[in-house]
């Protein structure tokens, strides 16, 4: 059984014919990527903090830096940061135990089903995300702990993670949509499908190639 894993596969450019929707995508891409630093910029400051505070509870007895609150929800924040960069560049796992031995057009409309059923999870988790950060809104609530932080704004935060997550989910499913209704599932497959293991070879000889 082989899972794709990889990370580092760039997605695959749009062909002029797909007009504005695969030059979006590629946008998307970018943005995605940012996001995705952003989050694990965030990680790294929680890093510094908690071992701060390891360090000012050993030398003084207190906690003063608040860092499990914060990492708690820098962790949540980053990980919805992080979904559409994995969505772009094809991360997320996927079993491949009969996918591999179907042909390339067969595959296109695996890849298809595959990301509708992704749009219609992450829309669905949008949708109660939503309604949590709405209701902590209405009622005011706060964190529990000496900081007594509005859970809108770290909430708030990820519930744009996850937003622009489910958009790039609707938006990938429409290009596979559209290119299977056109008679190309084969390119739906290239740039939906499981990363091949030449790309997953080329995209590691570039990134440690690079300065």
């Amino acid at each position: 059984m082989n899972t794709s894993v990889n990370s580092s596969v760039a997605p695959v450019p749009p062909n002029n014919d797909d007009g504005l929707l695969g030059a979006a995508l590629l946008g998307a891409a970018r943005v995605s990527r940012w996001l995705a630093r952003i989050g694990g910029a965030m990680m790294l400051v929680c890093a510094i903090l908690v071992t701060l505070d390891v360090v000012v509870r050993a030398a003084f007895k207190v906690t003063y830096f608040e860092s499990f609150e914060l990492s708690t929800y820098a962790f949540a924040i980053a990980t919805a940061l992080g979904l559409s960069y994995a969505l772009v560049s094809r991360a997320h796992i996927r079993i491949e135990v009969l996918y591999m031995l179907l042909p390339a057009r067969r595959r296109g409309w695996v890849d298809l089903f595959a990301y509708v059923v992704l749009a219609v999870c992450a829309l669905t988790l949008l949708y109660w995300s939503a309604q949590l950060v709405l209701g902590n809104y209405q009622s005011g609530a706060r964190s529990n702990s000496s900081l007594s932080l509005p859970l809108v704004i770290p909430q708030g935060i990820w519930l744009v993670g996850l937003a622009w997550f489910a958009l790039l989910s609707v938006l990938y499913a429409l290009l596979g949509l559209r290119l299977c209704l056109r008679g190309r599932p084969e390119q739906a497959h290239r740039q939906l499908g499981v990363a091949s293991l030449e790309e997953e070879i080329e995209a590691n000889v570039t990134r440690k190639s690079s300065p």
